[in-house]
């Protein structure tokens, strides 16, 4: 059965950005370059990308082999869905430090933004073994499990997480959809509610949950949920999907979701103004 694609809005896995502490040392050369990555990193925060780039473009001037504007470069291409130009910008980095956890997460991320979740793997293992606690990289194995049709062993990964950084909403929303997809909606929902009106939240988390609800045999809570971020015609069109979905058997509803482009996570969400 060829089923009608998702909208825009719908079903996605959540890997946030990681962010990255501050180097001291030879790395950060110059009141220029601290000016220029500090401004970068602001805009970057605030969605301002278009300012971010070349901000970052004039530190990396001032000091080429600088650690922080290529991560927060490399950051800012997975925003703009340039995922080769990140990758490219966090394998430097690795070249110079072999084992930064920022720049291993972000390749991993670009990794993953490319379909490409085997090499993403590689990266999360070795983040892993230097920092088992590593929660972002906790969160991008669970992504690459559920790429992979790996849902339980997904949901054991955001577990882990969770329990170490319980606040974290991409954990929350991943196992909450990766319940949904492996028939157990009803703990999906309980994994989501919580999250889905608070600040963090945004379109795809509460897509999530209306998804969650549809598997459950909810579509009224499922449409109510839909219709915060969607208009009328797009809510049902999604409800339509989400119901077909829910028709299919659990090994079937998951291969049929791993081919449908919505599904897949992109990266690093986009920034939002206020963060």
């Amino acid at each position: 059965m060829k089923l009608a694609p998702s909208i825009s809005a719908g079903l996605a896995l959540l890997l946030a950005a990681c962010g990255h502490g501050a180097y001291t040392g030879a790395q950060s050369t110059g009141d220029n370059y601290k000016d220029s990555v500090r401004e970068a990193d602001a805009a970057r925060k605030a969605g301002e990308l278009d300012v971010a780039v070349p901000l970052y473009g004039r530190a990396l001037q001032a000091n080429p082999d600088g650690v922080e504007a290529k991560l927060g470069l490399g950051q800012s291409y997975l925003s703009l869905g340039a995922s080769d130009a990140a990758a490219a910008q966090f394998r430097d980095v690795l070249a110079k430090r072999s084992g930064d956890p920022d720049a291993r997460r972000g390749l991993a991320a670009a990794l993953i933004s490319m379909g490409q979740p085997d090499l993403a793997q590689h990266q999360l293992e070795a983040a892993l073994q230097s920092d088992p606690k590593d929660y972002r990289a906790l969160n991008a194995m669970g992504v690459v499990l559920d790429m992979q049709g790996r849902h339980e062993e997904a949901q054991a990964k955001y577990r882990e997480g969770i329990a170490i950084a319980p606040d974290y909403v991409p954990l929350r929303s991943n196992v909450g959809l990766s319940l949904a997809i492996s028939g157990q909606a009803t703990e999906a929902i309980a994994q989501l509610v919580p999250i889905a009106s608070g600040p963090s939240a945004d379109a795809r988390v509460r897509q999530n949950l209306a998804f969650a609800y549809a598997m459950a045999g909810d579509p009224t809570n499922a449409l109510i949920v839909s219709r915060r971020d969607l208009a009328e015609a797009s809510a049902q069109q999604q409800l339509a999907y989400f119901l077909q979905l829910k028709a299919l058997p659990v090994e079937a509803r998951s291969a049929e979701i791993r081919k449908n482009p919505s599904f897949f996570p992109r990266s690093y969400p986009a920034p939002r103004r206020g963060l």
